[in-house]
Order: C-alpha cells, then sequence, then structure tokens
C-alpha cells in the first residue's frame, strides 16, 4: 500500500517538475475558440520570439552555408522569423508591427527577382503569410490583404511549375495546394482555373515520389541512393497534408507506410538517430511534431510520445542561447553544432490546418505502448528492442534520454550476411498520465 502510495506522489512531482507541455481538455479549448494543439505550439513561438527580442533577427544554420548569424535576406527567410511573434501579436501592437514588417520585407524580396525563380521556399513564404493574416484579424486593411491575395495568384502558376529537387517538390506540392483552396474559397480563382492547378501540383508531386521514394516507402535521395530520416519524415508529412488537402487516399496511404518505417527506426522513448542516414547532422522540434502529428493522423496512440519527447528544454539546449529554438547532433561525444529550427512554423501552421488536429487530445506519454520490434523488407533489415536497434549493419543504442551511439558504421544499402542474435528489452519504466 505505501509504494502506491509513494508511486502516486513520485507521478505527480514528475507532472509538477515537466515544464512547458500544457495540458488543456476539449472543453477549455472550445470555450476559448482555440485549437488545443495551438497550446502546445504557442511555447515555442513565444520562447523563440524572445530570442530574437533580445539578439535581434537572426539565424543560423551551419550545415546549409549560413556560418555565422545573419538577418533574413530571402522571403522565406523574413517570413518564418517574424511568423513566431503570431501569438504575441494577438495581443500586442509591437508584435504586430514586427510581424507586418516581416510580410512586407517578404513581398519587398519576391518583387526582386522573376517569378521563374519561385520554389519550394516561396510556397512557403505564401503560405505563412496566408496564416498570419488568417490568424491575426487586425494585421492589414481588407483592401491591403485584397491586394496580397492578388499578388499571390499572379505568382501561383510560375510558382507550380517552377523545377523542385525531390523532397522540395513534395513540399512545394503541399502548401500550393492550400494556396490553390484558398484562392479558389475567396473566389479570387474559378473551378476551372483550381482544376488546372490541382492538376499541375499532382504531377510535380507524382514525379518527385517517382524519383525518390521507393517501393517499400523509404524516401532516398541521389537517385535512390541516400536514406535521410528528416527529409523522410518531411516527405511523409507533407504527403499527408497534401492527401488531406486534395482528398487523395493513395497519398495518405503513403504517408502512413512511411510514418511507420520511422518508428521502426525510434527509440522507446521516441528518439530517432538522424546520422542512421546522410543528412542533417540532427533533427529537432519540427521533426517530433511532425513525426506526432502523423501519428495522431493515422491513429497511433503512441503520436503522444514524440510530441512529449520535443516538449519543454530539449530543443531550447544552446548554451548561449537559451531561448533559441534549434536542432542539434544526438550522438553521443560529438559536436551539438547548433542550428536554429526556423522551419517549426510552417510545419506548425500545417498541422493547424489540417480538421483531424482540431481539439487534439495533448497528454504525457514517455514510452511507446506499440513498438514495432522486428521488420525487414529489400530497403533495411531492422530489430528494435527499444533501447538498442540494428539498422542492417549499423548498431544505434541508447546512451540516456537524449543522445545515442552508432557502432560498425557501414554502407547502408548492403545486405545483411548473418543472422543477428536481438533480446527484445521490456525493462525501460513508463510513466503516462492521461
Amino acid at each position: 500500500m505505501k509504494s502506491k502510495t509513494l508511486l502516486k506522489i513520485i507521478i505527480l512531482i514528475f507532472i509538477l517538475l515537466i515544464p512547458n507541455l500544457y495540458l488543456v481538455s476539449s472543453a477549455e479549448a472550445e470555450n476559448n475558440n482555440y485549437n488545443n494543439l495551438n497550446n502546445y505550439l504557442e511555447y515555442f513561438y513565444n520562447r523563440y520570439s524572445d530570442h530574437f527580442h533580445q539578439n535581434g533577427l537572426k539565424y543560423s544554420v551551419p550545415s546549409y552555408g549560413v556560418v555565422d548569424f545573419e538577418t533574413p535576406q530571402k522571403a522565406r527567410e523574413w517570413i518564418a522569423l517574424t511568423s513566431y511573434y503570431k501569438y504575441k501579436a494577438l495581443k500586442d501592437e509591437s508584435s504586430q508591427t514586427i510581424l507586418k514588417l516581416g510580410i512586407l520585407n517578404t513581398y519587398r524580396e519576391l518583387s526582386q527577382r522573376p517569378k521563374q525563380s519561385q520554389s519550394f521556399a516561396d510556397s512557403e513564404a505564401h503560405f505563412l503569410t496566408l496564416r498570419m493574416i488568417e490568424t491575426v484579424p487586425n494585421l492589414f486593411k481588407e483592401s491591403q490583404k485584397d491586394k496580397i491575395l492578388s499578388i499571390i495568384n499572379n505568382y501561383l502558376e510560375e510558382g507550380i511549375k517552377a523545377p523542385d529537387t525531390e523532397n522540395r517538390a513534395i513540399i512545394a506540392g503541399a502548401h500550393w495546394q492550400y494556396i490553390v483552396n484558398y484562392l479558389f474559397e475567396k473566389q479570387i480563382i474559378n473551378s476551372q482555373e483550381k482544376n488546372y492547378y490541382n492538376n499541375l501540383i499532382k504531377r510535380k508531386i507524382d514525379s518527385a515520389i517517382k524519383k525518390s521514394i521507393n517501393s517499400d516507402n523509404w524516401y532516398l535521395e541521389n537517385k535512390m541512393t541516400d536514406f535521410s530520416v528528416h527529409y523522410h519524415t518531411v516527405s511523409a508529412f507533407m504527403l499527408m497534408v497534401y492527401g488531406d488537402l486534395s482528398e487523395q487516399k493513395e497519398y495518405l496511404d503513403t504517408a502512413e507506410k512511411m510514418y511507420h518505417n520511422i518508428k521502426k527506426i525510434s527509440f522507446h522513448n521516441g528518439l530517432v538517430e538522424t546520422q542512421l542516414g546522410h543528412r542533417p547532422i540532427g533533427v529537432g522540434a519540427q521533426f517530433y511534431l511532425m513525426q506526432g502529428l502523423l501519428g495522431k493522423y493515422f491513429n497511433d496512440s503512441d503520436y503522444m510520445v514524440y510530441l512529449f519527447y520535443a516538449s519543454g528544454n530539449k530543443f531550447f539546449s544552446d548554451p548561449k542561447y537559451p531561448n533559441r529554438l534549434e536542432f542539434h547532433s544526438t550522438t553521443i561525444n560529438s559536436d551539438p553544432e547548433y542550428h536554429d529550427d526556423y522551419a517549426f512554423s510552417d510545419v506548425a501552421e500545417l498541422g493547424l490546418i489540417i480538421p483531424k488536429f482540431k481539439n487534439i487530445d495533448l497528454y504525457y506519454r514517455s514510452s511507446f505502448y506499440n513498438p514495432i520490434f522486428e521488420s525487414a523488407d529489400k530497403t533495411f533489415d531492422i530489430k528494435n528492442n527499444g533501447q538498442e536497434i540494428v539498422f542492417n549493419d549499423q548498431k544505434n543504442t541508447l546512451h540516456n534520454s537524449n543522445y545515442s551511439s552508432i557502432t560498425n558504421k557501414v554502407k547502408i544499402y548492403t545486405q545483411h550476411e548473418e543472422d543477428i542474435s536481438f533480446q527484445l528489452n521490456t525493462s525501460f519504466i513508463d510513466i503516462n498520465i492521461y
């Protein structure tokens, strides 16, 4: 009896000490006219905008060529960074001004180059602009909103047709589909134009799938040779969004299979080691948000493990900039090499447009209830006991909740030549609060 009482006390302390993961009932959300997912996202937005307020509107992503902190240059960068003021802009004019200036700088930069330069990045810029206008009602006058919508419509065809590589084409397609739907609902384009744009987007996405997603539903870059954990999940998430917006089940089916592929290489606490693939150096809250929402969409009760893993200080760990939303290497004893995870807001806003995520249940879950222990297909042979993962010829071991190690790393597409003895480990402790 005493042990049960002690356990309850420990669980209560655990709940009180876990920082910054909001638990809001559906009833509360409805009373506040507020999507529950907003309660999860607002923490990230507000804390990251605090970082910009303290250190200036600057970012750094060393692996992508931005080694030193610099101010936004491109349209996508302007709107992405200033979009983190969204929730504050609902409450104060100074944040509205920052958000408005971000949008104005976005379109100033777009106007300085031809439409043919449009790409996935610019589809994100238009999408985030629409989301900010919809979310912050007093940001612009109606005449100004109409002008922005007219500009977006003017860019639409060239933007969809512009070439993109692999996952970027899928990203672009999902965003352009939302934009096409939005302009149609606002009666800016007619049904004939909408069908024309729908077909352009479908061809764009189908071409990307053919080039980068194999028959086992793994995303492989560079002519189907290189696996990327992050861009696999990006592609799966964007296919889910596109399938939902276009009401095409075939894309949802592919996204669901891709989601489960990543679950196969997830540790029991949700951690996924990025360096099982070839890039990037690490993943952050953006990745776990995508994977969590995919799980929710496809009715996997373990979706909250991914969302819970990213909560609190996990991806605010840069000691120099404690409010910087970042991603970093999770390979033990490696240089973390912090990167700004500024694309988080784009994924977050996509999540907010999907009806299935309205009033999403948020609760604490620190370990999978339904893990995938073993899987084999023509691409990868996987064994996973929650604490250790064999991924073809790589062994990935969880050392603590935040880091793992990889041994015997060789080219990952060679097939197993010998049977690997593998003990299932179910000894880890899980605490779940409903």
